[in-house]
């Protein structure tokens, strides 16, 4: 498609996965970040690919610097966001700001620099704790949290305002556990792939909360990558959608964990225990989650390829360089 790629949260997680997918892919990309959460080795990675991609440092809520990064862009990948649930109820105010103003000032660039597709990223929590599983999109949606509600008001946000760009495709992706290299372990309430995976390298016990019957729907960066950017040459206006971003299929954590003393045992790391150390269930955790992908397989050509070993074995190698 004409244009260069425009990537906002281009510093974390997701964000720098999805670049460096891009810049292999031989595309030209912005990236946009303000390292609120990403990281500047996030951003030397992608540097270091090459002279297609250029670094912008600023913040979402900042619509001047936001629109004037984002001029030629031929698709805008949103993706930067304050993503701490816990954060989102100690400060609402900064959570909205973000999240909503955020967004609606990354969909406004995005109709200024007429580009062909704005991709946001929304998230199962607008789902909150609804046991009616698999999880579709047209399920109830209940947030329990400002993060949720948040994510929820950037959907309807879109929905609404879709009509008025009529170059622009706009679609909304529901991600579920998204998991791979690069992603941060710090902190109470981090993925749990990546903290557990950081204890275990450092050959310490990982804790569970629960019994390890909750079950999650974790699904690779790298097929994530590869959606958004088929999603992105779009070369036809198509009707905003929402789609649900995971596998179709559950993992419970005493299952991961299996799967994580496999991946480290095939690559010569043996671990000195057989479980993670339980801790009760945590109040607000949700218990079970799983995805239905039907549409985003229908609609979207989405084919995640990638099971939890192979994944897990992934970032060993490219994170930790570890059985290559």
């Amino acid at each position: 498609m004409a244009g260069m790629w425009f990537v906002t949260g281009a510093a974390g997680f997701i964000g720098s996965n999805v670049v460096e997918h891009l810049l292999r892919a031989g595309e030209t990309v912005v990236g946009f970040d303000n390292f609120a959460t990403g990281t500047r080795k996030n951003v030397e990675r992608l540097q270091r690919a090459g002279s297609r991609f250029t670094f912008v440092e600023g913040d979402i809520r900042d619509a001047a610097t936001l629109e004037r990064s984002a001029q030629g862009a031929g698709a805008v990948v949103h993706l930067a966001a304050q993503v701490r649930v816990q954060e989102s109820f100690r400060d609402y105010a900064y959570n909205n700001a973000v999240n909503v103003d955020g967004f609606l000032n990354a969909l406004k660039a995005a109709a200024a620099a007429r580009a062909r597709a704005f991709i946001y990223a929304s998230s199962c929590a607008v789902y909150g704790d609804n046991p009616a599983l698999p999880l579709r999109e047209t399920s109830d949606v209940r947030p329990l949290s400002p993060y949720g509600v948040s994510k929820l008001a950037n959907e309807g946000y879109a929905a609404v305002l879709d009509p008025e760009l009529a170059e622009t495709t706009l679609v909304g992706l529901r991600f579920f556990n998204i998991y791979g290299p690069w992603q941060d372990a710090r902190g109470a309430y981090a993925a749990v792939i990546a903290k557990w995976l950081e204890a275990c390298l450092r050959g310490e016990r990982p804790v569970m909360f629960g019994d390890g019957s909750a079950t999650r729907d974790f699904c690779f960066v790298d097929d994530v990558a590869r959606l958004i950017a088929g999603v992105g040459r779009t070369n036809r206006k198509r009707p905003h959608g929402i789609y649900n971003v995971g596998t179709g299929e559950k993992t419970t954590l005493t299952e991961l964990f299996a799967a994580l003393a496999d991946a480290l045992a095939a690559s010569g790391k043996r671990l000195a225990f057989d479980s993670p150390r339980g801790e009760p269930w945590r109040a607000g955790d949700i218990v079970h989650s799983l995805a239905d992908v039907t549409r985003a397989r229908a609609e979207l050509g989405f084919a995640p390829a990638t099971d939890i070993r192979a994944g897990l074995g992934r970032i060993l190698a490219l994170q930790h360089g570890i059985g290559r």
